[in-house]
Protein backbone atom coordinates (compact mmCIF):
# COMPACT_ATOMS: atom_id res chain seq x y z
CA UNK A 1 0.00 0.00 0.00
CA UNK A 2 1.33 3.45 -0.79
CA UNK A 3 2.60 5.32 2.22
CA UNK A 4 3.75 8.49 0.50
CA UNK A 5 1.03 11.01 -0.30
CA UNK A 6 3.53 13.08 -2.29
CA UNK A 7 2.97 10.72 -5.21
CA UNK A 8 -0.60 12.10 -5.38
CA UNK A 9 0.38 15.77 -5.65
CA UNK A 10 -1.83 17.70 -8.09
CA UNK A 11 -4.20 14.71 -8.29
CA UNK A 12 -7.68 14.26 -6.90
CA UNK A 13 -7.98 12.44 -3.60
CA UNK A 14 -11.04 11.89 -1.44
CA UNK A 15 -10.92 13.30 2.09
CA UNK A 16 -13.45 13.25 4.94
CA UNK A 17 -13.33 16.41 7.08
CA UNK A 18 -16.11 16.16 9.68
CA UNK A 19 -15.17 19.50 11.28
CA UNK A 20 -16.13 21.28 8.04
CA UNK A 21 -18.72 18.94 6.55
CA UNK A 22 -21.06 17.41 9.13
CA UNK A 23 -21.98 14.34 7.09
CA UNK A 24 -18.44 12.87 7.33
CA UNK A 25 -18.51 11.87 3.66
CA UNK A 26 -15.29 11.87 1.62
CA UNK A 27 -15.19 14.71 -0.89
CA UNK A 28 -12.87 15.23 -3.86
CA UNK A 29 -9.98 17.64 -3.38
CA UNK A 30 -6.82 18.35 -5.32
CA UNK A 31 -3.81 17.54 -3.15
CA UNK A 32 -1.43 20.49 -3.36
CA UNK A 33 0.93 19.50 -0.56
CA UNK A 34 1.50 17.09 2.30
CA UNK A 35 3.22 18.21 5.47
CA UNK A 36 3.97 16.63 8.81
CA UNK A 37 0.79 17.98 10.42
CA UNK A 38 -1.72 18.07 7.58
CA UNK A 39 -2.61 18.45 3.93
CA UNK A 40 -2.87 21.41 1.55
CA UNK A 41 -6.10 20.88 -0.35
CA UNK A 42 -7.98 22.76 -3.06
CA UNK A 43 -11.60 22.60 -4.16
CA UNK A 44 -14.28 25.16 -4.89
CA UNK A 45 -16.56 23.55 -2.30
CA UNK A 46 -13.89 23.85 0.41
CA UNK A 47 -13.13 27.46 -0.48
CA UNK A 48 -16.83 28.41 -0.43
CA UNK A 49 -17.32 26.60 2.90
CA UNK A 50 -14.56 28.61 4.59
CA UNK A 51 -15.20 32.07 3.14
CA UNK A 52 -17.81 34.35 4.69
CA UNK A 53 -20.83 35.08 2.49
CA UNK A 54 -19.62 38.59 1.57
CA UNK A 55 -16.23 37.27 0.35
CA UNK A 56 -17.38 34.28 -1.73
CA UNK A 57 -16.69 36.07 -5.02
CA UNK A 58 -12.99 36.02 -4.07
CA UNK A 59 -13.05 32.23 -4.15
CA UNK A 60 -14.49 32.25 -7.65
CA UNK A 61 -11.78 34.64 -8.87
CA UNK A 62 -8.78 32.54 -7.84
CA UNK A 63 -8.19 28.99 -6.64
CA UNK A 64 -7.23 28.95 -2.98
CA UNK A 65 -5.18 26.39 -1.09
CA UNK A 66 -6.47 25.37 2.33
CA UNK A 67 -4.37 23.73 5.02
CA UNK A 68 -6.30 21.02 6.87
CA UNK A 69 -4.59 19.54 9.95
CA UNK A 70 -4.62 15.75 10.25
CA UNK A 71 -6.46 16.19 13.56
CA UNK A 72 -9.48 17.38 11.51
CA UNK A 73 -9.29 14.64 8.88
CA UNK A 74 -11.30 11.47 9.47
CA UNK A 75 -9.95 9.65 6.43
CA UNK A 76 -8.15 9.90 3.11
CA UNK A 77 -9.14 7.69 0.20
CA UNK A 78 -6.83 7.28 -2.78
CA UNK A 79 -7.13 4.97 -5.74
CA UNK A 80 -4.40 2.36 -5.66
CA UNK A 81 -3.65 -0.19 -8.31
CA UNK A 82 -0.29 -1.90 -8.77
CA UNK A 83 1.55 -1.04 -11.95
CA UNK A 84 1.07 -3.57 -14.76
CA UNK A 85 3.29 -6.61 -14.19
CA UNK A 86 3.81 -5.70 -10.53
CA UNK A 87 2.50 -7.81 -7.65
CA UNK A 88 0.89 -6.26 -4.58
CA UNK A 89 3.03 -6.41 -1.43
CA UNK A 90 2.95 -9.79 0.27
CA UNK A 91 2.05 -11.62 -2.93
CA UNK A 92 4.72 -14.04 -4.06
CA UNK A 93 2.91 -15.72 -6.92
CA UNK A 94 5.34 -16.90 -9.54
CA UNK A 95 8.36 -16.54 -7.28
CA UNK A 96 10.53 -19.34 -5.97
CA UNK A 97 9.34 -18.64 -2.41
CA UNK A 98 5.71 -18.78 -3.55
CA UNK A 99 6.33 -22.09 -5.33
CA UNK A 100 7.92 -23.54 -2.18
CA UNK A 101 4.94 -22.41 -0.10
CA UNK A 102 2.48 -24.01 -2.53
CA UNK A 103 4.50 -27.24 -2.56
CA UNK A 104 4.61 -27.41 1.25
CA UNK A 105 0.91 -26.64 1.42
CA UNK A 106 0.04 -29.34 -1.13
CA UNK A 107 2.18 -31.90 0.72
CA UNK A 108 0.54 -31.01 4.04
CA UNK A 109 -2.94 -31.22 2.51
CA UNK A 110 -2.16 -34.63 1.01
CA UNK A 111 -0.88 -35.91 4.36
CA UNK A 112 -4.05 -34.93 6.23
CA UNK A 113 -6.56 -35.74 3.48
CA UNK A 114 -8.83 -38.66 4.36
CA UNK A 115 -8.11 -41.81 2.37
CA UNK A 116 -10.94 -43.25 0.33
Amino acid sequence: MPSNLASYLNKTILVAIPALFDDGVCRPFTLLGAELHGLWLQSDELTQRLLPADKRELGAAAAAAVFVPFAQIAGVLVAYRPAPGQQPEGSQSGSAAGDRMRTKSAARDAAVAPKK
